[in-house]
């Protein structure tokens, strides 16, 4: 008999939001790209409610154009490294880009040993 197929629901935790101006909001935090204890307790939660995975996007350049916490945010890999230590039950998964260095150097495996759950890269 086959496996019925199960959907994997997942958050993506991006600071204040991808838009220009969540930041502004009253009720956002302004420091949430570089707030490590806001991220601990958004993977707690994501654990509590039984989600699959977390997910932290990397970014290829900044410029003027940038979303402005853009400017000021965790790198993906380190994030997610941090994360492990905190997390028991949730895979955690980040993209890094390879556009200016070579994919052989991307060591995503450190944060599964770190991590007593699931990890590693997507979108490589």
């Amino acid at each position: 008999m086959t496996k019925p197929k199960q959907l994997k629901l997942g958050a993506l935790l991006h600071g204040v939001g991808g838009s220009t101006s969540m930041w502004r909001h009253p009720d956002a935090k302004p420091d949430a790209s570089v707030n490590f204890e806001l991220y601990k307790e958004w993977v707690k939660k994501a654990e509590e409610g039984k989600l699959d995975l977390i997910f932290i996007a990397d970014g290829l350049y900044i410029n003027e154009k940038s979303i402005p916490h853009f400017l000021n945010r965790f790198e993906p890999l380190t994030l997610l490294s941090a994360l492990a230590g905190v997390s028991t039950n949730i895979g955690l998964v980040g993209t890094l880009s390879t556009s200016y260095s070579e994919p052989f150097t991307v060591r995503a495996s450190s944060v599964r040993w770190m991590s007593s759950a699931a990890a590693g890269p997507a979108g490589m």
